[in-house]
């Protein structure tokens, strides 16, 4: 069994702002974070700077959360399309798991912006798959981004991503050889 990873002082503080958001959402003033955290005002400005850098901070957290949590699945995939595979059901699982973050990156279109490592970890992906031969060699990868994000985005907020939905999303960017490997998977295990 691993060890636990020991965190920093400073880690935990963005932790703790982290949890307050996740439980709590993003409508609330500065006194009533610093009180649920046990701080005071000037101690909350010394630790996050302003209440928008909190949020940013604790927001980064959660990405940073979902980079290892997609890393540590892929360790166990095959190939490119089991990686899409799985990129779709961290995708899902994070709009379940931190839905108040999930909800400020649709509000604030930052899936397929920079600011976030989503459009990062897809475009990777894509690459991997398109020097394997899984991927349609005439992606224009921009386009793709936005849709794939549109797209996995509509069939998480309204329940509906199943494996029709999954194959719907990921169509475009096969090739054939890509087609068969997800037809291969039981997609059901993810939908």
């Amino acid at each position: 069994m691993a060890k636990p990873k020991k965190i920093t002082r400073k880690e935990q503080k963005i932790v703790d702002i982290y949890h307050y958001y996740l439980q709590n959402g993003f409508a609330h003033t500065i006194d009533d974070i610093s009180e649920a955290l046990g701080v005071g005002r000037k101690t909350f400005y010394n630790r996050y700077t302003t209440r928008d850098n909190s949020i940013i901070l604790a927001l980064q957290y959660s990405h940073k959360t979902f980079v290892e949590r997609f890393a540590e699945q892929c360790q166990y995939c095959n190939h490119s399309v089991e990686e899409m595979v799985m990129l779709i059901w961290e995708f899902q699982k994070y709009a379940q798991t931190d839905a108040v973050f999930f909800q400020y990156d649709i509000d604030n279109k930052l899936f397929a912006s920079d600011e976030t490592p989503f459009k990062s970890i897809l475009e990777s992906i894509v690459q991997k798959g398109l020097r394997t031969y899984h991927i349609n060699e005439d992606i224009d990868m921009s386009s793709f981004v936005d849709y794939f994000f549109a797209t996995l985005s509509y069939y998480v907020l309204d329940g509906k991503l199943n494996s029709t939905g999954m194959r719907y999303v990921l169509y475009p960017l096969l090739n054939e050889r890509g087609l068969e490997l997800l037809n291969e998977l039981d997609l059901e295990i993810f939908a």
